[in-house]
């Protein structure tokens, strides 16, 4: 697969995420758990016991470190992918934050932050 340009650099840190499903007919849908593999300013990518259809909208929240309160997303996912013990999820960011305008900004330095110290 020859080589891939990001529009954002990949952050491997492994934090717990929790999701739900939001679903037209019921919401909330049943929490989630899982580990992230990688974060980035535009996504994350997840590990999850359950398969998750393409397209489906999640409400995401995890905690980061160097952040005070959980960052809470709303993604798409982009794809999912069986792993030998667990679902590879990646999604797209579509909203983050709550009223605060710079969090995607934040995630992005501290993404930077991390890779020069890293």
């Amino acid at each position: 697969m020859g080589s891939e340009r990001r529009r954002f650099p990949r952050l491997k840190d492994s934090v717990q995420i929790r999701y739900r499903a939001v679903k037209s007919d019921v919401f909330p849908g049943e929490e989630s758990e899982g580990f992230t593999i990688n974060i980035s300013g535009g996504g994350v990518c997840f590990s999850s016991q359950e398969a998750l259809e393409k397209g489906q909208i999640l409400a995401v929240e995890m905690q980061l470190p160097e952040f005070d309160s959980p960052v809470v997303t709303l993604g798409r996912v982009a794809w999912c992918e069986k792993g030998s013990e667990s679902y590879e999820i990646g999604t797209e960011f579509w909203w983050i934050g709550w009223g605060d305008e710079d969090v995607q900004r934040s995630i992005g330095d501290y993404i930077r932050r991390s890779l020069e110290t890293g």
